[in-house]
């Protein structure tokens, strides 16, 4: 049964230990490792199964992972892309639906530094460096594509902007401070920041897909809200061309760290649980010819995706540094797509296949190993790898630039969508 948050929702928000300011990238990624070791505990413990992640967003918090995407200037980390990349996907060798919820919150967090004046910015890098975070509402149910938005910003009669629709796919909205959405209006696309406090907000929790359960992706309803329009942000000017990169790349890293994770469950089952087939003559599971090389070929999988990850974000790190420069803007496209590919493939395939050599008792549900698979078969659904070899494909065929759907998106905006039929 779906519930349902009516405001003051933030009662909700559980409260949290003193926030750590991490010092350095190594520190980050060395805090990654340690609470990963408890989300892991969590997330294999069948009774945790179906239950609201409010314990793993609250370590996402205390440990000071959520600010690092913070730049210096702003008193955070300023982490490089490789060491976001790289926690987004240690998080998610232990739970691919906690690992969303941190990914979706560096997302959201980039948006805040452009677009919004300058005390709005920094009251929402205070409340991050607080441990505060973000979710999302973008996309939508029913339209003919996800660009066709019935959530509608429209000025009152009294020169108030009132905000009015709904979002699905929500990715941490109900468990954080502030959610990001997108919504049409009369002079087009525009960005729009609510307090999860905000009077006539209600926060869903009807997610109820068969994985990737911890990512909370559920529904947000607007019912005339009035907005302060500090905390709106029209769309100016196209989207940049690799302005879908960062969002991919972070996707990689959630599919990367279940392959992984699924790849490590199966080797403690086979070393402690798995019987050897009767007719492989040997003592443990573990010594059998046959499964030491599938593990070879699931481990040279998950090598192969960590890698192009790796590769992909030192590459975003250097396009961060020349963002005009047109050849890195390619290669980025390019060694994103890559990494998506290989990270989709490796995690369907690991923890699809590892039932095929642990043996009928690892699907006993007390094991909870099909929870791997469950949340890379719909993490991996996000956003069609088809077009992504479809944008290489084409440059390397036909010389067509490499793109995303921002161009689509641009199109779309030049076309009205996001205004009201004439």
């Amino acid at each position: 049964m779906s519930k349902v948050e009516q405001q003051p929702a933030g009662q909700r928000v559980q409260e949290q230990a003193p926030i750590r300011l991490l010092q350095s990238e190594d520190q980050a990624i060395a805090v990654a490792r340690d609470i990963a070791r408890e989300i892991a505990e969590i997330a294999a413990d069948t009774r945790q199964n179906g239950q609201l992640p409010w314990r793993q967003a609250q370590l996402l918090s205390e440990s000071g992972l959520t600010a690092i995407g913070v730049p210096k200037a702003f008193g955070g980390l300023g982490a490089s892309v490789q060491t976001i990349v790289e926690t987004v996907r240690l998080i998610s060798v232990a739970d691919g639906g906690v690992g969303q919820l941190l990914q979706i919150h560096n997302v959201m967090l980039r948006g805040i530094f452009s677009g919004y004046a300058d005390e709005i910015r920094d009251r929402l890098i205070r409340d991050v460096l607080a441990g505060k975070r973000f979710g999302n509402a973008l996309a939508e149910v029913g339209g003919k594509n996800k660009f066709a938005l019935k959530t509608r910003v429209e000025r009152r009669a009294d020169g108030k902007l009132i905000l009015n629709g709904s979002k699905f796919y929500s990715t941490g909205a109900y468990l954080a401070e502030w959610i990001s959405l997108t919504a049409a209006s009369d002079d087009g696309g525009a960005g729009v920041l609510l307090n999860r406090n905000t009077k006539g907000l209600t926060l869903v929790d009807d997610w109820e897909a068969f994985g990737q359960k911890n990512s909370v992706s559920g529904t947000v309803i607007f019912d005339n809200i009035e907005l302060d329009e500090g905390f709106v942000s029209p769309r100016k000017g196209p989207m940049k061309r690799t302005g879908l990169t960062f969002p991919q790349i972070l996707h990689a890293a959630i599919d990367t760290g279940i392959a992984e994770g699924a790849l490590s469950a199966a080797v403690d089952y086979l070393n402690h649980n798995a019987r050897p087939w009767v007719e492989s003559t040997v003592e443990q599971a573990s010594q059998e010819p046959h499964i030491i090389k599938q593990i070879g070929e699931y481990a040279v999988a998950l090598r192969g995706a960590q890698s192009l990850l790796r590769d992909a974000a030192r590459v975003f790190d250097q396009h961060e540094l020349d963002p005009d420069n047109k050849a890195l803007q390619d290669e980025l496209i390019l060694s994103v797509a890559t990494a998506r590919a290989h990270s989709d493939a490796a995690s369907l395939k690991i923890s699809s296949d590892i039932f095929s050599l642990l043996g009928a008792s690892s699907s006993l549900s007390k094991w909870n190993l099909d929870r791997f698979w469950r949340n890379a078969r719909v993490h991996t659904t996000h956003d069609p790898i088809r077009w992504r070899l479809h944008h290489v494909g084409n440059y390397y065929l036909n010389g067509v630039d490499p793109g995303e759907y921002t161009a689509i998106l641009n199109a779309k905006e030049t076309q009205g969508a996001t205004r009201p039929a004439q």
